[in-house]
């Protein structure tokens, strides 16, 4: 079997104009990858990013969850105060979070009834959620709503079970 036909595709003797091409890529891309290297040192954003990446890879998880999870604690919280205004204040930042971290995951929707009605499989108690955010909206609209501590307790471990449901804990 004779390979020179193949030989001279897969590599062809470089004369002239083709010799000087090979050259200006290759030039060009040592460029292109020194510009990038120029720009990942000198600016804390890409460095910011580089350690971010390496952090999410060394733990598998995403380094925004860290931050939930601080959230979700100042929630908890508010609710061991014993105060109405908390437990209604407790309830409108479980709502905003879990439209945030849904948000975050590509649930289409503004609001988080929008979001859940999407993609009503992803969570165990789909029921609990919406009945929650139903006391977030009649929160918000009504101010004179009154919230005991069971019913907040209640709502806020219906949104805890959601944040559960697409794991944005860390450790939980």
């Amino acid at each position: 079997m004779d390979y020179t036909q193949l030989e001279k595709i897969l590599m062809p003797e470089l004369d002239g104009w083709l010799l000087w091409v090979k050259i200006f890529l290759i030039l060009f891309n040592l460029g292109v990858l020194a510009f990038m290297i120029y720009i990942w040192v000198t600016t804390i954003y890409m460095r910011r990013l580089f350690v971010i990446d390496l952090i999410e890879f060394f733990t598998y998880r995403s380094y925004t969850s860290r931050r939930i999870d601080g959230d979700w604690n100042k929630i908890k919280k508010r609710l061991l105060t014993g105060k109405e205004a908390e437990f209604k204040l407790a309830v409108i930042e479980a709502d905003d979070l879990v439209n945030d971290v849904l948000g975050r995951l590509n649930f289409d929707g503004k609001t988080l009834s929008e979001k859940l009605e999407k993609k009503p499989g992803a969570f165990s108690d789909i029921d609990a959620l919406k009945s929650a955010d139903q006391v977030y909206s009649d929160l918000v609209n009504d101010p004179s709503y009154s919230l005991e501590y069971p019913r907040a307790k209640e709502v806020i471990l219906a949104f805890e079970q959601g944040l559960r449901d697409v794991s944005a804990f860390t450790d939980k």
